[in-house]
């Protein structure tokens, strides 16, 4: 008699399902360009994010119902308005990869890079696409066993040197980078995307170069190549650069500034992300950890921008962080920046603090280990914790200064206790004077109480 052992039966993934491990795929699409090749405006237009695109034509003095084709150097003055703005850029899109290429569909907005090869590439003059792939200009590669073709509008086209890329593609495989709508899924497994942006990554080198020829200062100690990595880019991992991590259980305590877009918060929702993440990847047994939140006030007073991004981030030995020169020069230009100072992580935790930031905090831009050594760690970050983190209980700092103030204006000191109590991260929510900040403020009125006197008649 033959028996045959069966198990219980392997439930198909839902449509909710689906959508949900995609949603949690979608990831802000951001990129650093080398060279912006295709623009396709009426379609990036429609994006909501697509109104600061349009308003980059407009300033150009392109019409954007027309092709680039023939409207003289508005073009070539769009791409170059245009490369930062991806920098910064806030399209959210699911990025194409072996894990992902199995579950997209029709309408979807994807992110794609790899190195391609160009078929059919387009001549002059530029002409629509004919809706056959055999015949119209398209890109292709693989993601795993799937094959991508990436097809384009050859009229939104930025400059004739991106002709010249394709028609080199052709020829050799080359690494762009772009955004897209699902087109298709056949049913042999063939994704047909078609492309809004492409272009090509920004590499080392050439981020390199645009340092060099902008710095106005001496290049500070320990700054190497890899501080000039595309981190927006897949092609250029690993997105932390350092030290490696030491061993499991090694418990050598950093400190490390988390850096947010200001604009995108509202009141208090800095120190809320944070320190939720903070009870989510520190053991509670292993907490002893402060925190700070502030402004972050880049004011150089003349030095660039990117020298000012390279001396915050450079050290011998490379300090543990995941911002670049370019990506920190480019935030520091685009937005108003705040930072939250997290000490007392093993560097292990600082990774999963990290990890966490980017996957639950939207206005979450990177990290850096902090150095009061580096001058412009000890000038800009904030010095006093606003929290202590101590096993399962919060402590909210107090000086001695803060304390007098408060209470000559009638403030309710259990007010601010209880909101974190009712949101029930910690076991128990208390005060804790920091007696060097209040030493240091003792001593601050001292002395102007001390030169007050002197510059008093006799």
């Amino acid at each position: 008699m033959n028996i045959t052992m069966t198990g219980p039966p392997v439930a198909e993934p839902t449509d909710e399902t689906l959508a949900e491990e995609l949603r949690r795929s979608s990831q802000i699409w951001r990129a650093r360009f080398s060279s912006v090749d295709l623009v396709n405006l009426p379609r990036v237009a429609m994006l909501s994010q697509g109104n600061a695109v349009a308003a980059a034509a407009r300033r150009a003095g392109l019409d954007s119902t027309r092709p680039f084709s023939g409207q003289g150097m508005a073009p070539g003055e769009f791409v170059r308005t245009v490369r930062p703005l991806f920098q910064t850029w806030d399209a959210e899109a699911v990025t194409l990869c072996e894990r992902t290429a199995e579950k997209v569909h029709r309408g979807l907005l994807v992110s794609f890079e790899g190195a391609m090869r160009c078929n059919n590439p387009p001549a002059f003059p530029l002409k629509e696409p004919t809706g056959v792939v055999t015949k119209d200009p398209h890109l292709v590669f693989r993601v795993g066993t799937r094959k991508v073709v990436i097809t384009f509008d050859p009229r939104w086209l930025t400059t004739s040197t991106a002709n010249t890329t394709l028609h080199e593609a052709a020829r050799e495989s080359l690494t762009f980078s772009g955004i897209g709508t699902v087109a298709s899924v056949s049913e042999r497994g063939q994704i047909r995307i078609s492309a809004l942006v492409f272009g090509q990554p920004e590499t080392m080198a050439q981020a390199q170069f645009e340092y060099a020829k902008n710095s106005a200062i001496k290049e500070p100690p320990g700054l190497t190549s890899a501080d000039f990595r595309n981190e927006l880019s897949r092609s250029d991992f690993p997105h932390l650069y350092g030290k490696h991590l030491r061993e499991r259980g090694a418990m050598n305590r950093k400190s490390v500034a988390l850096l947010f877009d200001e604009d995108e918060v509202l009141p208090g929702q800095i120190d809320r992300d944070v320190l939720a993440q903070i009870s989510r990847v520190v053991p509670e047994y292993r907490r002893d950890v402060g925190v700070a939140v502030a402004s972050l006030f880049f004011n150089g007073q003349g030095v660039a921008v990117a020298d000012l991004a390279a001396h915050f981030l450079a050290r011998e030995p490379a300090l543990w962080k995941s911002l670049t020169v370019p990506g920190l020069s480019t935030l520091i230009r685009s937005c108003n920046l705040a930072v939250s100072t997290v000490s007392g992580l093993s560097e292990e935790q600082m990774a999963d603090l990290h990890e966490a930031m980017g996957e639950g905090v939207a206005s979450y831009l990177g990290c850096v280990e902090v150095d009061r050594k580096l001058p412009l760690h000890e000038r800009l970050l904030p010095k006093f914790d606003d929290y202590h983190v101590a096993g399962s209980e919060l402590r909210l700092i107090y000086s001695a200064a803060m304390r007098v103030l408060d209470e000559a204006n009638g403030e309710d000191l259990e007010e601010p206790l209880n909101e974190w109590r009712e949101r029930g991260l910690f076991r128990s929510v208390a005060w804790e004077e920091d007696l060097q900040q209040s030493a240091a403020e003792v001593k601050e009125a001292s002395m102007v109480i001390e030169a007050w006197l002197n510059a008093q008649p006799e």
